[in-house]
């Protein structure tokens, strides 16, 4: 099946392009692929046989073996035990982007783990995740409704709840012209003041896969809280203070957020960030990462409708809580990093697009 893109640059992808992801890329990009760009029915025998698949992938068998008797997946919710086990968080985040649907019992069961009180669900993240959530910076709350709009749940009043949240962060630097609004010197550190909100990369995930936030009003102050943000980054490391602490936020939005060429700067946040962007609907409202997104279409197109270029590996293939959008099994075949940079790129321009 063939496929076109329109570009910035009013060029079209090859439709080569996603028959090469079609019979080259591993279950989760093909099955990605017919849903999400060709829009294809779920009962064509290709979409159903793929979800098969997937479940065998060894990623998805290995967060299964991890599944609690509650459904709950590992024994930490930000941060993973050991580098054998993921977190839940991270968990939940594959299986996503792997294409597990929120219906399969291994999501639904860990999604309905994490109902309730944080004190249930975020395990070791719960003191500073409350902190953090009752400061505005985002913690366990946010990161739980960033996971649930991830897994195509939106419609619950805590999902709902951290999107106005959300929403008033980004508007939130508008107010912002300097370090000096924002923060001030505290023992040595850089500290939030008690009245400041900066947005992170969960209240970006959050609005990025939920839609009924959506209007034009809405997004347009997005956008411009976007430009406004880029002119002021990046900013020093900066703390939350809590009594006598210093507490780091999760995932600030710091840089790689707009057009960088820079080899050391394409890794997997900039790519999500640009990704994050386009499903947020404000990529071409915001000049710079227009700009990103014309370069993005520029090495696609001259590369045969791929993206072969290098980036830095490890970003993009470990996942954690910042980092990881790698969906093929490893890198050591550069025609699995292609599918996978080539796939996550087609995303950023179908979305941007959109």
């Amino acid at each position: 099946m063939a496929l076109s893109f329109s570009t910035a640059e009013g060029r079209a992808f090859y439709p080569e392009t996603v028959e090469y992801l079609l019979r080259e890329a591993c279950p989760s990009i093909q099955y990605r692929v017919r849903r999400e760009l060709l829009s294809q029915s779920e009962t064509s025998k290709e979409m159903l046989a793929l979800p098969k698949e997937i479940l065998h992938d060894k990623v998805v068998e290995r967060i299964a073996q991890q599944q609690r008797p509650d459904g709950s997946l590992g024994t930490r919710f930000h941060t993973a035990e050991t580098r054998s086990n993921y977190s839940t968080e991270v968990a939940i985040r594959l299986l996503s982007e792997k294409g597990i649907s929120r219906h399969h019992p291994l999501l639904s069961k860990a999604l309905r783990a994490l109902r309730g009180k944080d004190e249930r669900f975020a395990r070791e993240f719960f003191r500073v995740g409350r902190i953090l959530d009752s400061k505005g910076f985002g913690g366990s709350s946010l990161i739980r409704a960033a996971l649930f709009a991830r897994a195509g749940v939106e419609n619950e009043p805590f999902v709902q709840e951290q999107v106005t949240k959300s929403l008033r962060a980004f508007e939130a630097v508008s107010k912002v012209n300097s370090v000096s609004d924002l923060a001030k010197m505290n023992r040595g550190k850089l500290v939030f003041k008690p009245d400041a909100l900066w947005p992170c990369i969960y209240h970006l995930r959050l609005l990025a896969f939920t839609s009924r936030w959506r209007s034009s009003s809405n997004i347009a102050r997005v956008a411009a809280s976007i430009r406004h943000l880029l002119g002021l980054v990046p900013l020093p490391p900066t703390y939350v203070r809590e009594k006598s602490h210093h507490i780091a936020p999760c995932g600030v939005l710091n840089s790689k957020l707009g057009n960088t060429t820079k080899p050391i700067q394409r890794d997997s946040v900039w790519f999500e960030n640009m990704e994050l962007m386009s499903r947020a609907g404000v990529i071409k409202k915001v000049p710079d990462l227009q700009a990103g997104l014309m370069w993005l279409a520029k090495v696609i197109h001259a590369n045969n409708g791929k993206f072969v270029e290098l980036v830095a590996s490890e970003n993009y293939t470990k996942w954690s809580a910042y980092t990881g959008l790698a969906l093929e099994k490893d890198w050591r075949s550069k025609r699995r990093r292609i599918c996978d940079l080539t796939f996550r790129s087609l995303l950023i321009l179908h979305h941007s697009a959109a």
